[in-house]
């Protein structure tokens, strides 16, 4: 009888704790594009100093462009706000440009950063939003995005995309001040390495240097914050299409496992005599094995 009474506890118990986990994971993506949009805003108020018009587009148009559809998806019971937002984004791109003052172009751009408070609060709420676990979670989420964009935007030593490359920054930019603002709460040998690690990955994107370093700087930052937290970071959704776009050994460089490696859509992954990965079309492969070009 015991044994019957037993099962029914356990479900009492678990199944609260499964919703639980999973409402913590959408507020964690809500957060994450508010996160990355206060990234955008940063970079957009750097490119209106610099009187850089293009690139003050790109950042003011990104929020509305690349991210409010998943913000909608966490506002389906909240219309008015939802509508509020909306509007408040679309307004940034015609407000925040080099064809009005700096200082209304600001005021736009104060306005939108109290709207994203304000889904904060009402989607995520203060106490998880100040949760250092939490933290963490945002930091590791922007710092892998950040990687992706470094990739497309650098080759050779030079930035090929200026556009990714400043994305790349804004993100680690704003990983960084959540980091500054938990800071005193860690212990100092924690905050002085997590210092250092900011510091050299600064000087790697100053120096447009490879994204392979670039990401084992990051990756370094990223683990430590893991185990801070005791919560594994997960990859941008993004990086499998970034590394599908490089040849193999290129995917190999940036720390690629060979079985990993993704081709472009067409392609199969094969392998030659000597382990090293390639992409052909998939009515090569058979000419290669009877070659013994391939296994």
């Amino acid at each position: 009888m015991k044994f019957l009474l037993t099962i029914p506890l356990l479900l009492l118990i678990t199944i609260p704790s499964a919703f639980g986990d999973s409402d913590r994971d959408a507020k964690f993506e809500f957060a994450g594009t508010l996160e990355e949009t206060l990234g955008h805003f940063w970079a957009l108020e750097l490119n209106l100093d610099e009187k850089n018009s293009k690139l003050a587009l790109v950042h003011a148009t990104h929020p509305i462009s690349e991210l409010y559809d998943t913000m909608q998806e966490h506002l389906s019971e909240n219309p008015d706000f939802d509508a509020k937002l909306q509007e408040t984004l679309m307004d940034l791109q015609n407000k925040a440009n080099t064809d009005v003052t700096r200082e209304d172009a600001q005021i736009a751009i104060d306005e939108a950063k109290e709207i994203i408070q304000e889904a904060r609060d009402l989607v995520v709420g203060q106490e998880l939003s100040q949760e250092s676990e939490f933290k963490m979670q945002l930091i590791n989420g922007l710092l892998e995005t950040a990687k992706v964009e470094y990739h497309e935007a650098v080759e050779d030593g030079t930035i090929k995309e200026m556009a990714e490359f400043q994305d790349g920054s804004s993100f680690v930019w704003r990983s960084q001040q959540i980091f500054d603002d938990m800071a005193d709460t860690l212990d100092p040998i924690d905050s002085s390495r997590l210092n250092q690690l900011y510091s050299e990955a600064w000087e790697h994107f100053d120096s447009n240097a490879d994204p392979s370093d670039v990401e084992n700087i990051l990756d370094a930052i990223i683990y430590e914050f893991e185990e801070l937290s005791g919560i594994p970071s997960v990859q941008s959704e993004h990086e499998d299409e970034v590394y599908s776009n490089l040849p193999p050994l290129k995917q190999i460089d940036a720390g690629v496992e060979p079985e990993d490696v993704v081709c472009r859509e067409g392609l199969e992954l094969i392998f030659t005599p000597s382990n090293e990965p390639a992409c052909v079309k998939p009515n090569s492969i058979s000419r290669l094995i009877s070659f013994g070009w391939t296994q």
